[in-house]
């Protein structure tokens, strides 16, 4: 039976069940935050910023013209200074030489006759230049405006003047980077040293801190073998080039929840690898914004699977990015299932990783290591101590804690670390704090035993001055 003229119209009008489907996907992802139902238990994903936003100052406490402006705020980002203050390697070292008296002795780290060497100038800013000329000699401003004043352009070339501008690129560098060697009334007479420095303090408070979420972020990483870096710095990502994911420090994150959030967010950008989605688009575009939606659906995902409290934080995140797809609502189905692959991704590997533990042969440390720890039981204490103090500030070396290091061996990146429980992979930052600190204490017994071992000589037994290659106490 064919259906009527009026029937066909309506079906026409009516939506199909792909786009109710799509609609209905749309409004979860793009639902007003005022809607969203709020509980006491949602979590603040977030992280207290140490950066200071403010219009970068030159060297002398000036603010910069409009074209620097924009250029240091970019090189602030790609740095990850804190305070925009920036001078010339000419300025800088002529203030340090002015106050040579108060530099740092000499150390192998530090020569007070080259007190930048090392230092790289990260930034570039330009000034605008202006040259006055007549008949192909310099004059000022003022004598070119009076003699051409009502003249032509024409008329000033035949007369031989000549008016020319243009922009003189010149490097400079976050005078933060040399903060030690300031004198502090060059710091105190520049507020922007005491307001970052108040935002450095803002840290995690003892209320919200929860390990059991920071131990299960652990072993999800540990799971999927990216290196995870925490850095004092303002932002969490993943990089595709490197492959690594880096993170704030834990200790700057709003809570233990919050450090898990983040970190399970960027882990589901590093999966983009093994599933091939591009991760070249740039922000602002549709394909960034599609990936932010991707890897964020894909974290409640985990969320759900894992047990884990899902964060109403997914919904306000996701609003953000789903208005880009307004009229373009197919892209939610792509979305959703890619979203899917990437948790169920993640997924296996946790299941295969916790398998591999079950059934996993009785731990032993190497027979060889790159290093190995060979300490006293008061610096094997002060070793504890510092662990402890790591594992306040980064989320990675609570594995540590109360651990007895036995050595370490390097792995790409970091180092993997020997217990006499358990062997932790740990990197960049974190990895290069533990190597210093170990040398230190190495430096400090050995310094001791020497003191130790030396008998002082018998007033009747005059004996030869003891020679010594290490440092006279």
């Amino acid at each position: 039976m064919k259906k009527s003229r009026l029937s066909v119209v309506l079906t026409t009008e009516k939506k199909s069940q792909q786009d109710q489907i799509l609609d209905r996907l749309f409004d979860y992802f793009s639902k007003p935050k005022g809607e969203k139902p709020s509980f006491d238990n949602d979590i603040d994903v977030s992280f207290y910023r140490s950066t200071l936003n403010a219009l970068p100052l030159n060297f002398h406490n000036d603010q910069y013209a409009g074209i620097n402006i924009i250029m240091l705020l970019q090189a602030q980002e790609d740095t990850g200074s804190k305070v925009p203050i920036y001078a010339t390697f000419k300025q800088a070292t002529t203030l340090l030489e002015e106050y040579k008296d108060q530099l740092p002795p000499q150390s192998d780290t530090f020569d007070p006759a080259k007190p930048l060497k090392g230092i790289t100038l990260d930034a570039q800013v330009v000034k605008y230049l202006q040259s006055y000329k007549k008949e192909g000699k310099p004059i000022s401003q003022s004598q070119f405006e009076r003699e051409t004043d009502g003249m032509t352009f024409k008329e000033m070339q035949e007369k031989g003047y000549q008016h020319r501008k243009g922009l003189k690129p010149y490097k400079v560098f976050p005078i933060e980077k040399i903060k030690h060697l300031l004198p502090q009334s060059f710091i105190d007479e520049r507020p922007y040293f005491a307001k970052q420095a108040q935002l450095e303090k803002q840290e995690m408070s003892e209320a919200m801190k929860d390990e059991r979420f920071v131990k299960k972020a652990l072993m999800i990483i540990d799971a999927m073998g990216v290196p995870v870096i925490e850095k004092n710095q303002d932002r969490a990502y993943y990089s595709p080039n490197e492959h690594i994911i880096a993170l704030p420090l834990r200790k700057k994150c709003a809570s233990d929840k919050a450090f898990l959030a983040l970190a399970l967010h960027e882990l589901c950008h590093s999966t983009s690898k093994a599933l091939n989605r591009d991760m070249s688009n740039a922000f602002g575009t549709l394909g960034y914004a599609k990936e932010e939606l991707i890897s964020e659906t894909a974290t409640m995902f985990i969320c759900l699977n894992e047990g884990l409290e899902t964060f109403h934080s997914h919904a306000r995140y996701l609003e953000g990015w789903a208005s880009c797809f307004a009229d373009k609502k197919k892209v939610l189905l792509s979305i959703c299932k890619q979203a899917k692959d990437a948790q169920q991704y993640i997924s296996s590997k946790v299941a295969e990783h916790k398998l591999k533990l079950e059934n996993k042969a009785a731990y032993c440390v190497p027979s060889s290591l790159n290093y190995q720890v060979d300490f006293s039981a008061k610096y094997c204490q002060e070793l504890r101590d510092y662990l402890t103090e790591q594992a306040n500030d980064y989320g990675t070396m609570i594995p540590l804690r109360n651990q007895e290091i036995v050595g370490f061996n390097y792995i790409p990146k970091g180092l993997e670390v020997f217990t006499d429980e358990k062997s932790v992979k740990i990197y960049d930052i974190t990895a290069k704090n533990l190597e210093k600190k170990l040398a230190e204490l190495e430096m400090k017994q050995s310094l001791t035993n020497e003191i130790d071992l030396y008998v002082a000589p018998s007033p009747k037994q005059p004996t030869k001055p003891r020679s010594s290659n290490r440092l006279s106490m």
